[in-house]
């Protein structure tokens, strides 16, 4: 079952989560983050890092709530609950979870008394190494990892499995649920060894969540009693040291005590531990200063150590309160597994040259070792792409480099002039075909300002209320060129950018055709108007005619006329 993942919509690939696992159980794939269940150990560091939210995390909240309306639930509550929220007293959060529907909640410290005297008999043991269990992460990490000190590994439950041991025989029918700041508990309940002994697990932020939705405040609920607590010596196992400090810190000191916190420590600790020659009881937490900091408590405004001194106030609070829980006669040994994966393999050679020469590493000298991909070294990220864990251009320098190559080639190559100036107008940029247009050297106007060096102040036409940008005509007066002109201001980076195109013959060609349409409709209109003259002349003629033809008519027929009357 995938219990921590990435939202591949929200993934932005980069890199931050593959930089801070520890034990690189992230891939790249189709440029999303995934994390390789068989290799998490649950830290949940990469959650903790993600600066986009990035994350997805299998939640059992809505079952829990079926379950609250249907059945007996039963829950099992850190002792770090403390630390959670800044509230007037530590036990509104017991109101908090009643409002939310839990009526049996149990204090865990109950399971962290049932194992401890089992710890003090394995101190006493000839065991060289005794590495307590009580951290999901750790036995993760050794059973994946360091699978050489899996008998060095406490064989005890956690306290959150031997607490829900007891509460199965106290109440057989009910649902057992755990909740704590532990993402690896996720995992963990589903270990074969103990599995079906906690029916679901609630991370603190799991819980905000869910209040938030209620409308609840925190310092607005009443101060509520445990159904059970157990005593301080369970209530000091999430501390770092705490589980040393209260089960075999005062016995015989035939034992040296180590306490390591955080996945990097403990993971150096392992690399040398076949160096120590004594006797040890180790204890190990992946979280800094222990559970008080696990990545399920994230929405929590209190700093590191204000959690550390939160709970350690809510434990002198009720360090002499007594138990009212006689710890139950359970079952409180388990086994552990190796889990090896694969990509710890050894990668031939000739591949591993074969995929740096792919990453444009074919020297030492140009195996950078910046780490932006995520792996300590360029030999590490090939590695990882022979185990397909990583892909090619996951490297920022090759992806620069080629970026930079491609801009470098389309500056050079284009026929149009580009020139790119920082804030004060000084150009940081002029290619070859701005050295034509404008008539100059790039080395006499480099770094000069633009509007000096070409007497040319394009920049004036643009529009800052519009996009930074302008789109139009220039007229460069002193090589009598017209432009056509891109010019845009890019507030990010504080840069102007031209990009100038000699339209000077497009622009002549349309004058020319522009004069020679006029004097062809000038000529058109004297043809007309001298057509015109014609007809008016032709017309005026053949009036004049007319009007003699008539009169000479009228003349003879006034002539007939008196020839027929004298006859």
């Amino acid at each position: 079952m995938s219990i921590i993942n990435f939202s591949k919509e929200k993934c932005r690939n980069c890199y931050k989560c593959i930089r801070n696992c520890p034990v690189k159980a992230i891939k790249l794939k189709d440029k999303h983050a995934q994390i390789i269940q068989s290799m998490c150990i649950g830290c949940g560091i990469c959650i903790a890092t993600c600066p986009h939210n990035a994350k997805q995390i299998h939640s059992d909240v809505d079952t829990i709530k079926k379950w609250l309306k249907t059945e007996t639930v039963v829950l099992s509550l850190s002792a770090v609950f403390p630390t959670a929220y800044y509230l007037d007293h530590p036990r509104q959060y017991l109101g908090l979870l009643r409002e939310l529907g839990f009526t049996i909640i149990e204090e865990t410290s109950i399971g962290a008394e049932a194992v401890a005297e089992a710890y003090t008999k394995e101190y006493d043991s000839d065991q060289k190494f005794v590495i307590s269990s009580s951290c999901a992460g750790i036995k993760n990490l050794i059973e994946i990892y360091y699978p050489q000190y899996l008998s060095s590994l406490s064989r005890q439950v956690s306290p959150m499995i031997a607490h829900g041991k007891i509460l199965r025989q106290k109440y057989p029918n009910a649902k057992i649920v755990y909740a704590g700041s532990c993402l690896a508990k996720k995992m963990e309940v589903n270990d074969a060894d103990v599995r079906g002994i906690i029916d679901g697990v609630l991370t603190f932020d799991e819980i905000d969540v869910w209040m938030k939705e209620e409308n609840i405040i925190p310092n607005k609920m009443p101060v509520q009693e445990f159904d059970a607590i157990g005593t301080n010596t369970g209530r000091l196992y999430p501390v770092i040291g705490g589980l040393a400090k209260n089960s075999v810190e005062k016995l015989d000191g035939s034992r040296k005590i180590l306490r390591i916190d955080g996945v990097k420590d403990c993971m150096q600790f392992l690399d040398e531990m076949h160096q120590l020659d004594k006797k040890y009881w180790i204890e190990m937490n992946t979280c800094d200063e222990g559970c008080v900091n696990g990545p399920g408590n994230l929405h929590s405004a209190l700093s590191k150590y204000e959690k550390v001194e939160m709970l350690q106030t809510y434990i002198d609070m009720n360090s002499k309160k007594p138990a009212t829980e006689n710890i139950s006669d359970i079952e409180t040994k388990r086994s552990f597994h190796k889990r090896p994966v694969h990509h710890l393999g050894e990668v031939p050679e000739a591949e591993l040259e074969k995929i740096l020469n792919q990453m444009s590493k074919f020297s030492e000298r140009d195996e950078l070792n910046c780490g932006t991909c995520g792996y300590e070294t360029c030999r590490d990220k090939a590695r990882a792409v022979y185990w397909n864990m990583a892909e090619l251009d996951m490297c920022l320098p090759l992806i620069s480099s080629k970026s930079e190559a491609i801009s470098n080639l389309i500056i050079t190559t284009t026929p149009n002039a580009i020139a790119v100036l920082d804030k004060k107008f000084r150009i940081i940029e002029f290619n070859d075909a701005a050295e034509r247009l404008f008539n100059v050297k790039r080395e006499e106007v480099m770094r000069y300002n633009f509007i000096d060096a070409l007497d040319y102040n394009p920049f004036k036409k643009l529009n800052y209320n519009k996009a930074y940008l302008y789109t139009g005509k220039g007229h460069y007066e002193r090589e009598n060129r017209i432009f056509m002109e891109i010019l845009t201001y890019i507030p990010e980076q504080e840069l102007y950018m031209g990009i100038f195109i000699d339209i000077t013959k497009q622009e002549k060609q349309e004058q020319d055709f522009q004069k020679m349409q006029e004097e062809t409709l000038s000529m058109a209109q004297r043809v007309i108007d001298k057509q015109m003259r014609v007809a008016h002349e032709i017309a005026g003629l053949l009036g004049e005619t007319t009007a003699e033809t008539k009169v000479t008519l009228t003349k003879l027929q006034k002539v007939v006329a008196s020839r027929e009357v004298e006859i």
